[in-house]
Protein backbone atom coordinates (compact mmCIF):
# COMPACT_ATOMS: atom_id res chain seq x y z
CA UNK A 1 0.00 0.00 0.00
CA UNK A 2 2.71 2.41 -1.15
CA UNK A 3 5.90 2.34 -1.88
CA UNK A 4 9.11 1.57 -0.03
CA UNK A 5 12.74 2.68 -0.16
CA UNK A 6 15.52 1.08 0.83
CA UNK A 7 18.76 2.84 1.36
CA UNK A 8 22.22 1.68 2.06
CA UNK A 9 24.23 4.43 4.30
CA UNK A 10 22.45 7.86 3.69
CA UNK A 11 19.60 9.38 3.17
CA UNK A 12 18.16 10.83 -0.39
CA UNK A 13 19.18 14.64 -0.92
CA UNK A 14 22.35 13.21 0.53
CA UNK A 15 23.05 10.99 -1.89
CA UNK A 16 21.88 13.18 -4.86
CA UNK A 17 24.82 15.68 -3.26
CA UNK A 18 27.30 12.95 -2.10
CA UNK A 19 28.67 11.18 -4.91
CA UNK A 20 31.27 9.45 -2.98
CA UNK A 21 28.66 7.76 -0.23
CA UNK A 22 29.09 4.17 -0.76
CA UNK A 23 25.92 1.29 -0.32
CA UNK A 24 23.13 0.19 -2.90
CA UNK A 25 19.57 1.08 -3.08
CA UNK A 26 16.95 -0.63 -3.49
CA UNK A 27 12.95 0.55 -4.00
CA UNK A 28 10.17 -1.36 -3.27
CA UNK A 29 7.52 -0.78 -4.93
CA UNK A 30 3.90 -1.23 -3.37
CA UNK A 31 1.16 -2.15 -5.67
CA UNK A 32 -1.72 -3.89 -4.20
CA UNK A 33 -4.96 -3.11 -4.56
CA UNK A 34 -5.77 -0.21 -2.21
CA UNK A 35 -2.90 1.96 -4.31
CA UNK A 36 -6.26 2.42 -6.78
CA UNK A 37 -7.66 4.57 -3.85
CA UNK A 38 -7.79 8.13 -4.67
CA UNK A 39 -5.94 11.59 -3.09
CA UNK A 40 -8.38 15.02 -5.06
CA UNK A 41 -9.53 12.68 -7.87
CA UNK A 42 -5.87 11.24 -8.63
CA UNK A 43 -5.01 7.97 -7.59
CA UNK A 44 -2.48 6.93 -5.01
CA UNK A 45 -0.30 4.71 -7.30
CA UNK A 46 -0.22 8.20 -9.39
CA UNK A 47 1.08 10.02 -7.44
CA UNK A 48 3.47 7.54 -5.84
CA UNK A 49 4.91 6.35 -9.72
CA UNK A 50 5.62 10.60 -9.58
CA UNK A 51 7.65 10.63 -6.55
CA UNK A 52 9.70 7.77 -7.28
CA UNK A 53 10.53 9.33 -10.82
CA UNK A 54 11.41 12.18 -9.13
CA UNK A 55 13.52 9.87 -7.12
CA UNK A 56 15.21 8.51 -10.28
CA UNK A 57 16.04 11.70 -11.39
CA UNK A 58 17.48 13.47 -8.03
CA UNK A 59 20.18 10.31 -7.29
CA UNK A 60 23.26 10.46 -9.23
CA UNK A 61 23.98 8.49 -12.20
CA UNK A 62 26.48 6.26 -10.19
CA UNK A 63 24.14 5.50 -7.42
CA UNK A 64 23.49 1.91 -8.27
CA UNK A 65 19.37 1.16 -7.94
CA UNK A 66 17.13 -1.89 -7.72
CA UNK A 67 13.54 -2.38 -7.87
CA UNK A 68 11.45 -4.68 -6.02
CA UNK A 69 7.69 -5.23 -5.95
CA UNK A 70 4.94 -6.76 -4.42
CA UNK A 71 0.90 -7.46 -5.12
CA UNK A 72 1.33 -6.64 -8.87
CA UNK A 73 0.91 -10.40 -10.11
CA UNK A 74 -1.55 -12.15 -8.02
CA UNK A 75 -5.16 -11.16 -6.28
CA UNK A 76 -4.83 -12.23 -2.45
CA UNK A 77 -1.44 -13.83 -2.98
CA UNK A 78 1.16 -12.82 -0.38
CA UNK A 79 4.23 -14.16 -1.64
CA UNK A 80 3.75 -12.18 -4.48
CA UNK A 81 7.27 -10.23 -3.99
CA UNK A 82 9.49 -9.33 -6.82
CA UNK A 83 12.85 -8.93 -7.38
CA UNK A 84 12.12 -6.57 -11.39
CA UNK A 85 15.23 -4.78 -11.64
CA UNK A 86 18.39 -6.34 -9.94
CA UNK A 87 20.86 -4.40 -7.88
CA UNK A 88 22.87 -2.08 -10.67
CA UNK A 89 20.13 -2.15 -13.09
CA UNK A 90 19.02 0.64 -15.52
CA UNK A 91 17.40 3.57 -14.50
CA UNK A 92 15.27 3.30 -17.17
CA UNK A 93 14.11 -0.49 -17.04
CA UNK A 94 12.71 0.96 -13.26
CA UNK A 95 11.04 3.53 -14.54
CA UNK A 96 9.10 1.30 -17.25
CA UNK A 97 8.97 -1.51 -14.82
CA UNK A 98 7.07 0.87 -12.32
CA UNK A 99 4.85 3.16 -15.29
CA UNK A 100 3.50 -0.14 -16.46
CA UNK A 101 2.66 -1.78 -12.89
CA UNK A 102 -1.18 -2.28 -11.72
CA UNK A 103 -2.01 -2.69 -8.36
CA UNK A 104 -4.10 -5.80 -7.59
CA UNK A 105 -2.70 -7.94 -4.47
CA UNK A 106 -2.33 -7.92 -0.97
CA UNK A 107 0.16 -5.64 1.38
CA UNK A 108 2.62 -8.07 2.78
CA UNK A 109 4.67 -5.11 3.83
CA UNK A 110 6.72 -6.86 6.90
CA UNK A 111 8.04 -9.39 4.56
CA UNK A 112 9.28 -6.49 2.08
CA UNK A 113 10.65 -4.71 4.95
CA UNK A 114 12.65 -8.38 5.87
CA UNK A 115 13.55 -8.63 2.13
CA UNK A 116 14.81 -5.26 1.66
CA UNK A 117 16.81 -4.98 4.67
CA UNK A 118 18.65 -8.79 3.88
CA UNK A 119 19.22 -7.48 0.49
CA UNK A 120 21.07 -4.26 1.86
CA UNK A 121 23.07 -6.99 3.66
CA UNK A 122 21.95 -5.20 7.02
CA UNK A 123 23.58 -7.44 9.29
CA UNK A 124 27.22 -6.30 7.93
CA UNK A 125 26.50 -2.43 6.78
CA UNK A 126 24.32 0.27 7.98
CA UNK A 127 20.66 0.40 6.09
CA UNK A 128 18.02 2.70 6.08
CA UNK A 129 14.73 1.80 4.91
CA UNK A 130 11.84 4.36 4.34
CA UNK A 131 8.19 2.52 4.19
CA UNK A 132 5.21 4.37 2.98
CA UNK A 133 2.38 2.61 3.10
CA UNK A 134 -1.44 3.65 2.80
CA UNK A 135 -2.68 0.85 5.11
CA UNK A 136 -1.75 -1.65 7.44
CA UNK A 137 -0.19 -5.31 6.87
CA UNK A 138 -2.66 -8.23 5.13
CA UNK A 139 -0.80 -10.95 5.70
CA UNK A 140 -0.84 -11.86 8.70
CA UNK A 141 2.38 -11.07 10.31
CA UNK A 142 3.67 -8.64 13.00
CA UNK A 143 5.18 -5.39 11.62
CA UNK A 144 6.44 -4.21 15.17
CA UNK A 145 7.77 -7.58 16.63
CA UNK A 146 9.48 -8.03 12.88
CA UNK A 147 11.44 -4.63 13.01
CA UNK A 148 12.07 -5.04 16.85
CA UNK A 149 13.78 -8.60 15.65
CA UNK A 150 15.76 -6.63 12.65
CA UNK A 151 16.73 -3.61 14.90
CA UNK A 152 18.48 -6.35 17.32
CA UNK A 153 20.39 -8.20 14.01
CA UNK A 154 21.72 -5.33 12.59
CA UNK A 155 24.69 -3.37 12.77
CA UNK A 156 22.45 -0.29 12.48
CA UNK A 157 18.72 -0.75 10.91
CA UNK A 158 16.67 2.18 10.35
CA UNK A 159 12.75 2.16 9.21
CA UNK A 160 11.37 5.50 8.85
CA UNK A 161 7.60 5.27 7.67
CA UNK A 162 5.16 7.06 6.38
CA UNK A 163 1.57 7.09 6.74
CA UNK A 164 0.04 8.14 2.77
CA UNK A 165 -3.79 8.94 2.26
CA UNK A 166 -4.40 7.09 5.49
CA UNK A 167 -8.61 7.50 6.52
CA UNK A 168 -9.67 7.65 10.12
CA UNK A 169 -10.50 3.53 10.07
CA UNK A 170 -6.77 3.25 9.70
CA UNK A 171 -5.73 3.86 12.90
CA UNK A 172 -4.66 0.12 13.12
CA UNK A 173 -2.15 1.27 10.27
CA UNK A 174 -0.88 4.11 12.07
CA UNK A 175 0.38 2.07 14.97
CA UNK A 176 1.81 -0.47 13.09
CA UNK A 177 3.90 2.13 11.02
CA UNK A 178 4.76 4.01 14.58
CA UNK A 179 6.05 1.06 15.97
CA UNK A 180 8.44 0.15 13.14
CA UNK A 181 9.73 3.10 12.99
CA UNK A 182 10.07 3.19 17.14
CA UNK A 183 12.08 0.18 17.07
CA UNK A 184 14.48 1.20 14.69
CA UNK A 185 15.10 4.51 15.71
CA UNK A 186 13.36 6.12 12.52
CA UNK A 187 10.91 8.29 12.13
CA UNK A 188 7.18 8.65 11.72
CA UNK A 189 5.22 10.86 9.19
CA UNK A 190 1.23 10.88 8.40
CA UNK A 191 0.79 12.31 4.32
CA UNK A 192 -2.66 13.35 3.27
CA UNK A 193 -1.62 14.73 -0.29
CA UNK A 194 1.49 14.39 -2.85
CA UNK A 195 2.77 17.63 -1.21
CA UNK A 196 3.00 16.06 2.16
CA UNK A 197 4.21 12.82 1.39
CA UNK A 198 6.97 14.77 -0.44
CA UNK A 199 7.89 16.79 2.52
CA UNK A 200 8.22 13.72 4.53
CA UNK A 201 10.29 12.21 2.45
CA UNK A 202 12.17 15.29 2.25
CA UNK A 203 12.53 15.46 6.13
CA UNK A 204 13.44 11.67 6.37
CA UNK A 205 16.21 11.81 3.40
CA UNK A 206 18.08 14.88 5.98
CA UNK A 207 17.74 12.49 9.19
CA UNK A 208 21.57 11.18 10.41
CA UNK A 209 22.38 7.52 10.67
CA UNK A 210 22.77 5.75 13.97
CA UNK A 211 26.62 6.20 12.89
CA UNK A 212 26.42 9.76 12.31
CA UNK A 213 23.66 11.17 14.97
CA UNK A 214 25.98 14.37 15.79
CA UNK A 215 26.32 14.56 12.27
CA UNK A 216 24.76 18.28 10.79
CA UNK A 217 21.87 17.29 8.40
CA UNK A 218 22.11 17.71 4.63
CA UNK A 219 21.16 20.90 3.47
CA UNK A 220 17.29 21.33 2.35
CA UNK A 221 16.79 21.09 -1.30
CA UNK A 222 15.36 23.84 -2.98
CA UNK A 223 11.96 24.57 -3.89
CA UNK A 224 10.90 21.56 -6.06
CA UNK A 225 9.68 21.68 -9.66
CA UNK A 226 6.14 21.27 -9.96
CA UNK A 227 4.59 18.27 -9.93
CA UNK A 228 4.29 16.54 -13.59
CA UNK A 229 0.62 16.08 -14.59
CA UNK A 230 -0.66 12.20 -13.38
CA UNK A 231 0.74 9.37 -15.93
CA UNK A 232 -2.07 7.97 -18.21
CA UNK A 233 -3.44 4.76 -16.11
CA UNK A 234 -3.10 2.01 -18.93
CA UNK A 235 -6.43 0.03 -20.23
CA UNK A 236 -6.85 -2.66 -21.88
CA UNK A 237 -10.43 -4.06 -23.93
CA UNK A 238 -12.67 -6.40 -22.29
CA UNK A 239 -14.87 -8.66 -23.64
CA UNK A 240 -17.69 -10.70 -21.68
CA UNK A 241 -19.98 -13.18 -22.40
CA UNK A 242 -22.94 -15.33 -20.86
CA UNK A 243 -23.69 -19.00 -21.74
CA UNK A 244 -26.95 -20.38 -21.06
CA UNK A 245 -25.66 -23.35 -18.88
CA UNK A 246 -22.40 -24.39 -18.22
CA UNK A 247 -21.32 -25.22 -22.03
CA UNK A 248 -24.68 -24.32 -23.47
CA UNK A 249 -24.79 -21.26 -26.37
CA UNK A 250 -23.95 -18.20 -26.06
CA UNK A 251 -26.87 -15.57 -24.71
CA UNK A 252 -27.36 -12.94 -27.12
CA UNK A 253 -29.69 -10.02 -25.39
CA UNK A 254 -31.47 -9.56 -22.01
CA UNK A 255 -28.27 -9.20 -20.07
CA UNK A 256 -27.26 -6.51 -17.49
CA UNK A 257 -23.51 -6.78 -17.13
CA UNK A 258 -21.61 -4.92 -14.03
CA UNK A 259 -18.12 -4.44 -13.34
CA UNK A 260 -16.51 -3.66 -10.33
CA UNK A 261 -12.74 -2.44 -9.11
CA UNK A 262 -10.99 -5.47 -8.04
CA UNK A 263 -9.61 -3.31 -5.20
CA UNK A 264 -11.67 0.00 -4.73
CA UNK A 265 -15.19 -2.21 -5.25
CA UNK A 266 -16.04 1.67 -7.65
CA UNK A 267 -18.55 0.54 -10.92
CA UNK A 268 -16.32 0.74 -13.47
CA UNK A 269 -19.25 -0.23 -16.14
CA UNK A 270 -22.53 -1.01 -15.89
CA UNK A 271 -24.72 -2.02 -18.62
CA UNK A 272 -27.74 -1.58 -20.15
CA UNK A 273 -29.60 -4.97 -21.47
CA UNK A 274 -27.21 -6.52 -23.65
CA UNK A 275 -25.55 -9.80 -24.72
CA UNK A 276 -22.00 -9.98 -25.50
CA UNK A 277 -20.02 -6.73 -24.41
CA UNK A 278 -16.67 -5.44 -24.95
CA UNK A 279 -16.11 -2.34 -22.62
CA UNK A 280 -12.31 -0.78 -21.91
CA UNK A 281 -11.17 -1.09 -18.46
CA UNK A 282 -8.02 0.10 -16.49
CA UNK A 283 -5.82 -2.96 -16.64
CA UNK A 284 -5.77 -5.55 -13.80
CA UNK A 285 -7.48 -8.02 -11.66
CA UNK A 286 -11.84 -6.48 -11.95
CA UNK A 287 -14.92 -8.01 -10.62
CA UNK A 288 -17.42 -8.95 -13.05
CA UNK A 289 -21.20 -9.89 -12.55
CA UNK A 290 -24.14 -10.43 -14.95
CA UNK A 291 -27.63 -10.88 -14.10
CA UNK A 292 -30.64 -11.82 -16.87
CA UNK A 293 -33.70 -10.18 -16.62
CA UNK A 294 -36.01 -12.86 -17.63
CA UNK A 295 -35.57 -15.02 -15.02
CA UNK A 296 -33.07 -13.38 -12.19
CA UNK A 297 -30.22 -15.95 -12.95
CA UNK A 298 -26.84 -14.67 -11.74
CA UNK A 299 -22.97 -15.46 -12.04
CA UNK A 300 -19.84 -13.43 -10.96
CA UNK A 301 -16.30 -13.77 -12.03
CA UNK A 302 -13.14 -12.08 -12.49
CA UNK A 303 -11.24 -10.83 -15.58
CA UNK A 304 -7.31 -10.18 -15.30
CA UNK A 305 -6.64 -7.49 -17.94
CA UNK A 306 -3.17 -7.16 -18.07
CA UNK A 307 -2.83 -6.49 -22.03
CA UNK A 308 -4.68 -4.97 -25.01
CA UNK A 309 -7.30 -7.63 -24.72
CA UNK A 310 -9.13 -10.25 -22.33
CA UNK A 311 -12.05 -12.22 -22.19
CA UNK A 312 -14.46 -13.65 -19.97
CA UNK A 313 -17.40 -16.59 -20.48
CA UNK A 314 -19.68 -16.74 -17.52
CA UNK A 315 -22.49 -19.63 -17.20
CA UNK A 316 -25.61 -18.65 -16.03
CA UNK A 317 -26.07 -21.97 -14.29
CA UNK A 318 -29.79 -22.59 -13.71
CA UNK A 319 -31.24 -26.00 -11.91
CA UNK A 320 -33.57 -27.48 -14.28
CA UNK A 321 -35.51 -30.43 -13.20
CA UNK A 322 -37.29 -32.92 -15.18
CA UNK A 323 -39.22 -36.33 -13.92
CA UNK A 324 -39.31 -39.71 -16.39
CA UNK A 325 -42.40 -42.29 -16.19
CA UNK A 326 -41.51 -45.09 -17.93
CA UNK A 327 -42.98 -49.19 -18.03
CA UNK A 328 -40.18 -51.54 -15.92
CA UNK A 329 -39.28 -53.75 -18.91
CA UNK A 330 -39.98 -53.60 -22.55
CA UNK A 331 -39.53 -55.93 -25.72
CA UNK A 332 -36.27 -55.42 -27.81
CA UNK A 333 -37.21 -52.87 -30.64
CA UNK A 334 -40.64 -52.11 -29.93
CA UNK A 335 -42.08 -48.19 -28.84
CA UNK A 336 -42.89 -47.24 -25.28
CA UNK A 337 -45.12 -44.90 -23.81
CA UNK A 338 -43.06 -41.54 -22.13
CA UNK A 339 -44.55 -39.63 -19.29
CA UNK A 340 -42.43 -36.48 -18.71
CA UNK A 341 -42.05 -32.74 -17.13
CA UNK A 342 -38.98 -30.46 -17.53
CA UNK A 343 -37.90 -27.35 -19.82
CA UNK A 344 -39.40 -28.84 -22.84
CA UNK A 345 -37.44 -26.38 -24.73
CA UNK A 346 -35.96 -26.41 -28.07
CA UNK A 347 -34.48 -29.70 -29.15
CA UNK A 348 -34.55 -31.38 -25.68
CA UNK A 349 -35.28 -34.73 -25.84
CA UNK A 350 -35.99 -38.38 -24.34
CA UNK A 351 -33.13 -41.33 -24.98
CA UNK A 352 -32.75 -44.54 -24.41
CA UNK A 353 -29.13 -45.78 -23.96
CA UNK A 354 -26.79 -48.11 -22.05
CA UNK A 355 -26.57 -47.65 -18.41
CA UNK A 356 -22.83 -47.75 -18.14
CA UNK A 357 -22.58 -45.55 -21.84
CA UNK A 358 -21.60 -41.53 -21.34
CA UNK A 359 -24.37 -38.87 -21.32
CA UNK A 360 -24.40 -37.86 -24.68
CA UNK A 361 -24.25 -41.87 -26.27
CA UNK A 362 -27.78 -43.51 -27.30
CA UNK A 363 -29.46 -45.43 -29.12
CA UNK A 364 -32.57 -43.94 -29.89
CA UNK A 365 -34.63 -40.55 -28.84
CA UNK A 366 -37.36 -38.43 -29.86
CA UNK A 367 -37.88 -34.62 -29.12
CA UNK A 368 -39.99 -33.14 -26.30
CA UNK A 369 -41.55 -31.58 -28.57
CA UNK A 370 -43.40 -34.52 -30.62
CA UNK A 371 -45.45 -34.68 -27.25
CA UNK A 372 -46.28 -35.50 -23.88
CA UNK A 373 -46.69 -38.85 -23.53
CA UNK A 374 -43.93 -39.62 -26.22
CA UNK A 375 -43.40 -42.87 -27.54
CA UNK A 376 -39.45 -44.08 -27.44
CA UNK A 377 -38.20 -46.12 -29.90
CA UNK A 378 -36.33 -49.18 -27.83
CA UNK A 379 -32.92 -50.59 -28.78
CA UNK A 380 -33.02 -53.89 -30.57
CA UNK A 381 -30.99 -55.76 -28.70
CA UNK A 382 -31.90 -56.93 -25.11
CA UNK A 383 -30.14 -55.83 -21.88
CA UNK A 384 -30.34 -53.23 -18.91
CA UNK A 385 -30.81 -49.65 -20.43
CA UNK A 386 -31.69 -45.71 -19.19
CA UNK A 387 -34.51 -43.64 -20.44
CA UNK A 388 -33.34 -39.93 -19.72
CA UNK A 389 -34.20 -36.71 -20.20
CA UNK A 390 -31.75 -34.44 -22.03
CA UNK A 391 -31.28 -30.91 -22.16
CA UNK A 392 -30.20 -29.68 -25.56
CA UNK A 393 -28.77 -26.76 -24.58
CA UNK A 394 -25.44 -28.47 -23.03
CA UNK A 395 -26.84 -32.58 -23.40
CA UNK A 396 -26.95 -32.38 -19.43
CA UNK A 397 -29.02 -35.24 -18.01
CA UNK A 398 -31.87 -33.82 -15.99
CA UNK A 399 -33.40 -37.49 -14.89
CA UNK A 400 -33.20 -40.85 -15.61
CA UNK A 401 -35.25 -43.76 -15.19
CA UNK A 402 -33.91 -47.85 -15.74
CA UNK A 403 -35.44 -50.23 -18.09
CA UNK A 404 -34.78 -53.71 -18.76
CA UNK A 405 -35.31 -54.61 -22.67
CA UNK A 406 -36.19 -58.22 -23.33
CA UNK A 407 -35.83 -60.69 -26.30
CA UNK A 408 -37.89 -60.96 -29.30
CA UNK A 409 -38.70 -64.00 -30.71
CA UNK A 410 -38.83 -65.00 -34.82
CA UNK A 411 -39.19 -68.08 -36.83
CA UNK A 412 -39.36 -68.48 -40.85
CA UNK A 413 -40.72 -71.74 -42.80
CA UNK A 414 -39.29 -72.61 -45.83
CA UNK A 415 -38.49 -75.75 -47.84
CA UNK A 416 -34.73 -77.45 -47.72
CA UNK A 417 -35.00 -76.89 -51.21
CA UNK A 418 -36.29 -74.48 -54.00
CA UNK A 419 -35.42 -73.92 -57.79
CA UNK A 420 -32.83 -70.83 -58.69
CA UNK A 421 -35.26 -67.99 -59.25
CA UNK A 422 -38.87 -69.34 -57.85
CA UNK A 423 -40.70 -67.48 -55.66
CA UNK A 424 -41.64 -69.20 -52.10
CA UNK A 425 -44.29 -68.92 -50.24
CA UNK A 426 -42.67 -68.17 -46.68
CA UNK A 427 -44.93 -68.76 -43.38
CA UNK A 428 -43.25 -66.35 -40.45
CA UNK A 429 -43.89 -65.33 -36.62
CA UNK A 430 -42.18 -62.77 -35.10
CA UNK A 431 -42.52 -58.44 -33.85
CA UNK A 432 -43.95 -57.35 -37.33
CA UNK A 433 -42.28 -54.00 -36.21
CA UNK A 434 -42.48 -51.08 -38.84
CA UNK A 435 -40.19 -52.09 -41.83
CA UNK A 436 -39.22 -55.50 -40.53
CA UNK A 437 -38.60 -57.98 -43.60
CA UNK A 438 -38.29 -61.80 -44.64
CA UNK A 439 -35.08 -62.09 -46.65
CA UNK A 440 -32.68 -64.78 -48.42
CA UNK A 441 -29.14 -64.58 -48.26
CA UNK A 442 -25.82 -65.66 -48.61
CA UNK A 443 -25.12 -68.21 -45.01
CA UNK A 444 -22.83 -66.30 -43.02
CA UNK A 445 -23.33 -62.74 -44.36
CA UNK A 446 -24.52 -59.40 -42.36
CA UNK A 447 -28.17 -58.84 -41.72
CA UNK A 448 -28.48 -56.36 -44.22
CA UNK A 449 -26.57 -58.10 -46.81
CA UNK A 450 -29.51 -59.92 -48.86
CA UNK A 451 -30.12 -61.06 -52.26
CA UNK A 452 -34.11 -60.42 -52.13
CA UNK A 453 -36.45 -59.31 -49.58
CA UNK A 454 -40.03 -58.77 -48.32
CA UNK A 455 -41.68 -56.82 -45.71
CA UNK A 456 -43.82 -58.51 -43.33
CA UNK A 457 -46.29 -56.01 -43.95
CA UNK A 458 -46.83 -57.77 -46.66
CA UNK A 459 -48.68 -60.45 -44.76
CA UNK A 460 -48.27 -63.75 -43.48
CA UNK A 461 -47.44 -66.16 -45.47
CA UNK A 462 -45.43 -64.14 -48.04
CA UNK A 463 -43.68 -64.16 -51.12
CA UNK A 464 -39.94 -64.41 -51.46
CA UNK A 465 -37.98 -64.69 -54.39
CA UNK A 466 -35.50 -66.80 -54.49
CA UNK A 467 -31.85 -65.96 -55.56
CA UNK A 468 -30.68 -67.01 -59.68
CA UNK A 469 -27.60 -68.45 -58.98
CA UNK A 470 -27.96 -71.97 -57.72
CA UNK A 471 -25.96 -72.74 -54.09
CA UNK A 472 -26.79 -72.72 -50.13
CA UNK A 473 -28.57 -69.44 -49.24
CA UNK A 474 -30.58 -69.03 -45.97
CA UNK A 475 -33.93 -66.99 -44.93
CA UNK A 476 -34.18 -64.79 -42.48
CA UNK A 477 -36.64 -62.78 -39.88
CA UNK A 478 -34.53 -59.50 -39.68
CA UNK A 479 -35.68 -56.82 -37.61
CA UNK A 480 -35.29 -53.28 -39.43
CA UNK A 481 -33.65 -51.74 -36.68
CA UNK A 482 -30.35 -52.29 -36.58
CA UNK A 483 -30.86 -55.03 -39.46
CA UNK A 484 -30.65 -57.75 -36.36
CA UNK A 485 -31.55 -61.46 -37.60
CA UNK A 486 -34.39 -62.69 -35.22
CA UNK A 487 -35.01 -66.53 -37.19
CA UNK A 488 -33.13 -68.26 -40.34
CA UNK A 489 -33.58 -71.37 -41.97
CA UNK A 490 -31.04 -72.96 -44.75
CA UNK A 491 -32.59 -73.26 -48.30
CA UNK A 492 -30.57 -74.80 -51.35
CA UNK A 493 -31.61 -73.25 -54.87
CA UNK A 494 -31.46 -75.50 -57.35
CA UNK A 495 -30.38 -75.29 -60.76
CA UNK A 496 -33.20 -74.62 -63.23
CA UNK A 497 -32.54 -75.36 -67.13
CA UNK A 498 -33.77 -74.16 -70.68
CA UNK A 499 -33.85 -75.17 -74.33
CA UNK A 500 -34.48 -73.20 -77.40
CA UNK A 501 -34.90 -75.05 -81.15
CA UNK A 502 -34.62 -72.41 -84.44
CA UNK A 503 -33.17 -72.26 -87.89
CA UNK A 504 -29.73 -72.23 -88.03
CA UNK A 505 -29.19 -68.93 -90.33
CA UNK A 506 -31.57 -66.74 -91.88
CA UNK A 507 -31.68 -63.48 -93.97
CA UNK A 508 -31.14 -60.15 -91.76
CA UNK A 509 -34.24 -58.30 -91.60
CA UNK A 510 -36.40 -61.45 -91.24
CA UNK A 511 -38.23 -63.16 -88.97
CA UNK A 512 -37.85 -66.70 -87.49
CA UNK A 513 -39.77 -68.82 -84.97
CA UNK A 514 -38.12 -69.90 -82.00
CA UNK A 515 -39.37 -72.11 -79.69
CA UNK A 516 -38.02 -72.52 -76.18
CA UNK A 517 -38.55 -74.78 -72.92
CA UNK A 518 -37.68 -72.86 -69.38
CA UNK A 519 -38.45 -71.77 -65.83
CA UNK A 520 -40.73 -68.93 -67.94
CA UNK A 521 -39.95 -66.70 -64.62
CA UNK A 522 -41.68 -63.17 -64.65
CA UNK A 523 -40.08 -61.06 -67.41
CA UNK A 524 -37.76 -64.22 -68.51
CA UNK A 525 -36.91 -63.21 -72.65
CA UNK A 526 -35.75 -64.81 -75.67
CA UNK A 527 -33.00 -62.85 -76.83
CA UNK A 528 -30.30 -62.78 -79.93
CA UNK A 529 -27.07 -61.15 -79.11
CA UNK A 530 -23.58 -60.80 -80.42
CA UNK A 531 -21.52 -63.87 -79.29
CA UNK A 532 -19.57 -63.46 -76.19
CA UNK A 533 -21.64 -60.32 -75.08
CA UNK A 534 -23.44 -59.94 -71.59
CA UNK A 535 -26.46 -61.24 -70.94
CA UNK A 536 -28.50 -58.06 -71.46
CA UNK A 537 -26.15 -57.03 -74.51
CA UNK A 538 -29.19 -58.47 -76.70
CA UNK A 539 -30.23 -56.46 -79.91
CA UNK A 540 -33.50 -57.85 -80.17
CA UNK A 541 -35.84 -59.82 -77.31
CA UNK A 542 -39.31 -61.37 -76.99
CA UNK A 543 -40.71 -61.80 -73.40
CA UNK A 544 -41.40 -65.66 -72.64
CA UNK A 545 -44.90 -64.28 -71.27
CA UNK A 546 -45.81 -64.22 -75.24
CA UNK A 547 -45.81 -68.35 -75.49
CA UNK A 548 -43.95 -71.14 -77.65
CA UNK A 549 -42.73 -70.56 -80.11
CA UNK A 550 -42.33 -66.69 -80.63
CA UNK A 551 -40.74 -64.71 -83.49
CA UNK A 552 -37.31 -62.75 -83.45
CA UNK A 553 -36.55 -60.37 -86.18
CA UNK A 554 -32.85 -60.83 -87.16
CA UNK A 555 -30.45 -57.93 -87.18
CA UNK A 556 -29.85 -55.95 -90.30
CA UNK A 557 -25.89 -56.22 -90.27
CA UNK A 558 -25.08 -59.90 -91.50
CA UNK A 559 -22.79 -62.20 -89.02
CA UNK A 560 -22.82 -65.03 -86.34
CA UNK A 561 -25.29 -64.19 -83.47
CA UNK A 562 -26.68 -66.02 -80.48
CA UNK A 563 -30.19 -66.94 -79.86
CA UNK A 564 -30.39 -67.10 -75.74
CA UNK A 565 -32.98 -67.93 -72.89
CA UNK A 566 -32.42 -65.15 -70.18
CA UNK A 567 -33.44 -65.34 -66.94
CA UNK A 568 -34.77 -61.85 -65.99
CA UNK A 569 -33.41 -61.95 -62.28
CA UNK A 570 -29.71 -61.04 -62.56
CA UNK A 571 -30.05 -61.28 -66.60
CA UNK A 572 -28.35 -64.84 -66.27
CA UNK A 573 -28.15 -66.90 -69.50
CA UNK A 574 -29.85 -70.68 -69.28
CA UNK A 575 -29.52 -71.36 -73.08
CA UNK A 576 -28.50 -70.26 -76.14
CA UNK A 577 -28.02 -71.33 -79.92
CA UNK A 578 -25.77 -69.73 -82.78
CA UNK A 579 -27.47 -68.43 -85.68
CA UNK A 580 -25.82 -67.45 -88.86
CA UNK A 581 -27.40 -63.70 -90.42
CA UNK A 582 -26.89 -63.52 -94.06
CA UNK A 583 -26.81 -61.06 -96.66
CA UNK A 584 -30.44 -60.04 -98.18
CA UNK A 585 -30.11 -60.65 -101.86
Amino acid sequence: MGLLLGLTGLSLPALAQDTSAAGDTILVFDASGSMWGQIDGVPKITIARDVVKELLDDLPPERRLGLVAYGHRRKGDCKDIQTLVPVGGDRAAIAKAIAGMNPVGKTPMTAAVQQAAEALKFTENEATVILVSDGQETCNADPCAAAEKLATMGIGLTVHTVGFGLGEEEAGAKGELKCMADATGGRFFVADDAKELKDALAQISVAPSKKSKTAEPAPAKAEPAPAPEPAAIPTGKASLEATDQQGGPVIRQDLVWTVRHGATGEVLHESDATGKLEVELPRGVHDVSVVRGSDGATAEGEIKLTGDRASLSLPLVVELKATLKVPATAAAGSKVRVIWTGPGEGNDYISVGPADAGNSKHANYTRTKDGNPLQLLMPPTAGTYEVRYVSAKNHDVLTRESIDVTEVGASVEVPAKAPAGSTLRVAWTGPDYANDYISVAKVGSAGRSEVNYTRTSAGNPLKLLMPAEPGPYEVRYVQSQSHKILASQPIETTRVSATLDAPDSGVSGTRIKVSWTGPDYANDYVSIAKVGSAGRSEVGYQRTSRGSPLELTLPDDPGTYELRYVQNQTHRILASKPVTVTAAP
